[in-house]
């Protein structure tokens, strides 16, 4: 039999969380991990130490704790530490749990060049820290659009918390809560969950106890209380005791899964209030919805969306530090009918919610697309593969192999014989006679992009994934490309990355000159960044390259194919018209090929003029803009240096170095041959000067057909 395909590798995740205490975002840290350990390798460090450091080892979860400090000296000297930390370390992608953790890692992590993901869950220090550590991060996640908003990213991608674990029966949580010494039965009861801080509006409960509408009611509050307010239960205390409602409020401290026994109440309430500083206002609450799920009325404060959004439906709004409201509320409250229908609608919100799996799941991409392994830990679904071919007669084994290696029973490989005049056919038509997977296509013989259309419209699977005959797929290519397939929300379009053959001076000063480094895309640098911006030597999500990709079919339709009238730069046209149609693109540094690049510096003149000529005609500024530049930098230089004066000739030779920059620090982790350095300035002119005639052809070629039409 057939093996099936294998799942790509895990995530190697690093996690900075702020805090050792149990609250909601750590107790969303600990279900994410948890129910998506198929796909991820985490580590975690903590910036204090806690209970959720014993959770996370039993979980055998490695754990560090690196106690931290509130002050802001305090995070910056631990970000300075972080930096070196994570230049030692191995993962991939960081998840910032917090706004604390945010302000000590990520930019740590944008100097070092690891990607990071802010996962934000609430509305503190908005004004100050949001908006920048917004737009530091790679991507942004956040409980709810409300939460977002203040990073300014709109691209923030939105994940509550998950559906709780079933509550358990009012007459089980009854006796749960009994044994812990809380008498539920003499009813009715008011449950306040939450750590013991001011703005969590535990005073506002009390103070209703006092009003006449809810003298009926009892109180209980269980949380721990909070280091940075050491003195507020004995401030809660004294202002029972002060409205003589001192009996009827308890105060029991942490519980272990309280939310989980909310059954035995006859309400439950988030009443958090802004502190008027940086604190305050629920991002998303997890014992909102543990109250849904026990079908307990939920009483929330305006002011906190979500919370305010379930209450409307499964219970009463009410102002925040409004005693007297919160009363009243609990008076309709009292009534059986009422809290039963309250109940109903509760649970058939929470029905709709997501589970743990697929929040997981949609957390998990976001953070294998900022890593540039989309599908990380799973297997894509059967695939059609494209390759195209005119007469590349000796060429044929090594490609198609490599391939048939890496298929699956359900896939099939298309090989296009694109009307070659040597021996190419025969060549795959004995590959084809030895899998009945292999199916060979009679190409058009018009050029590239044609052929490709042919190819797709053939395929048998919704999904097709591209290498030219002149690549060598790496071992896992195929799997690379087909793992993104099968995430939550798959991209439409999948680009994959190409490493360059070398052995002598030309071709290896091409290498590290002229080409995109693979490593250098999984931790881009500040100069790496600075350099793609520049020269566009770089690998990205939105700019497509032929040698290696994957494309849904339906996308390819709503992009109008490959156009037909391009004999270069046909893929990166057929991005940019991918994504001008609405549709989204993923890096996939998995799906790796070597390509065998020429070593004859007139026929890399002539390659880099025809890429220029073709971007030219297509009329694709992002492929037209550097091309122009760079031919304005080749004609004003010269003269600069003939006769500008010592400052304008600093200029020009500074600029020279820099951009010359980034291929003498990849000599470090480069093995090349000797003379080559000295061939890394003559390739790069050409390179330039070639694709900027090019280009300059391609666009008189453009407007003389345009004159004409």
């Amino acid at each position: 039999m057939r093996p099936e395909p294998a799942p790509l590798d895990r995530l190697r995740l690093l996690v900075v969380t702020p805090t050792g205490l149990l609250g909601g975002s750590e107790t969303w840290l600990l279900d994410l991990l948890r129910t998506t350990r198929p796909r991820v390798q985490a580590e975690v460090w903590m910036l204090e130490d806690g209970p959720l450091r014993s959770e996370l080892e039993a979980d055998e979860v490695s754990v560090t704790v690196l106690p931290t400090g509130p002050r802001a000296r305090d995070l910056a000297l631990r970000n300075l530490d972080l930096g070196r930390r994570l230049r030692r370390s191995d993962a991939e992608v960081v998840l910032a749990n917090g706004v604390k953790a945010a302000a000590a890692v990520v930019p740590a992590a944008r100097t070092v060049g690891v990607p990071v993901v802010w996962a934000k869950h609430d509305f503190s220090w908005d004004r100050e820290l949001a908006p920048r550590l917004g737009r530091m991060s790679d991507a942004v996640l956040a409980t709810s659009r409300a939460v977002a908003a203040a990073t300014g990213r709109d691209d923030a991608t939105i994940v509550p918390p998950p559906r709780p674990p079933a509550p358990t029966p009012r007459a089980e949580a009854a006796a749960y809560w009994a044994e812990r010494g809380v008498d539920t039965v003499d009813g009715p009861v008011l449950a306040l969950l939450g750590r013991l801080v001011g703005y969590k509006g535990v005073d506002t409960a009390i103070e209703a106890l006092a009003h006449e509408g809810a003298l009926s009611w009892r109180l209980v509050v269980a949380g721990p209380d909070d280091p940075t307010e050491p003195g507020e239960r004995a401030r809660l205390e004294a202002l029972a005791d002060r409205l003589g409602v001192r009996d009827r409020v308890l105060l029991t401290g942490p519980v272990p899964d309280a939310g989980r026994h909310l059954a035995a109440f006859d309400a439950a309430a988030v009443l958090t209030r802004s502190d008027g500083e940086r604190f305050g206002r629920e991002g998303y609450s997890l014992v909102a919805l543990e109250a849904l799920g026990a079908g307990v009325p939920l009483v929330g404060a305006a002011g906190n969306p979500e919370v305010e959004r379930m209450a409307l439906t499964a219970g009463r709004v009410v102002p925040p530090s409004d005693p007297a409201a919160l009363a009243g509320a609990l008076l309709e409250l009292q009534d059986p009918e009422v809290r039963d229908r309250c109940g109903r609608a509760g649970r058939a919100v929470l029905a709709e919610h997501p589970d743990a799996e697929a929040c997981g799941q949609r957390v998990v991409q976001v953070l294998a697309e900022a890593a540039r392994r989309p599908g990380a830990g799973l297997v894509g679904p059967p695939m059609t593969v494209l390759t195209c071919f005119r007469d590349e007669e000796g060429h044929v084994d090594e490609v198609v192999g490599a391939v048939l290696d890496q298929l699956g029973p359900d896939d099939e490989y298309l090989l296009l014989d694109d009307r070659s005049s040597d021996k190419t056919g025969a060549e795959l038509a004995a590959w084809v006679s030895r899998d009945s997977r292999l199916q060979l296509l009679d190409g058009p013989g018009v050029n590239l992009s044609v052929a490709r259309n042919a190819g797709f419209a053939q395929a048998r699977h919704p999904r097709v994934a591209c290498t030219d005959a002149g690549c060598a797929p790496g071992p896992r290519w195929l799997a690379g490309l087909r793992a993104a397939f099968a995430e939550p929300d798959p991209v439409d379009l999948v680009v994959g990355v190409y490493d360059v053959d070398g052995g002598d001076p030309v071709r290896d000063a091409a290498r590290v000159a002229l080409f995109p480094s693979i490593a250098e895309a999984r931790r881009p640098g500040l100069l790496t960044r600075c350099a793609s911006r520049v020269t566009g030597r770089s690998f990205s999500a939105r700019r497509l390259d032929g040698r290696s990709m994957a494309c849904a079919v339906p996308a390819w339709e709503a992009a109008g194919g490959f156009d037909a009238r391009l004999r270069s730069s046909e893929d990166a046209v057929f991005g940019d018209a991918v994504l001008a149609a609405g549709g989204r693109s993923a890096l996939a540094l998995d799906a790796r090929v070597t390509w065998a690049q020429t070593g004859d510096l007139v026929d890399m003149a002539r390659m880099y003029a025809k890429y220029g000529e073709w971007g030219g005609r297509a009329g694709s500024w992002q492929l037209v803009s550097r091309d122009l530049v760079r031919a304005s930098a080749y004609a004003v230089a010269p003269l600069v240096l003939a006769t500008g004066g010592r400052g304008a000739r600093a200029t020009v030779l500074a600029g020279a170095a820099g951009y010359l920059a980034l291929p003498a620090l990849r000599a470090r982790d480069v093995d090349v041959v000797p003379g080559t350095w000295a061939m890394v300035p003559v390739v790069v002119a050409l390179k330039d000067v070639a694709k900027a005639a090019g280009c300059l052809r391609g666009l008189a070629a453009r407007a003389a057909g345009r004159a004409g039409g």
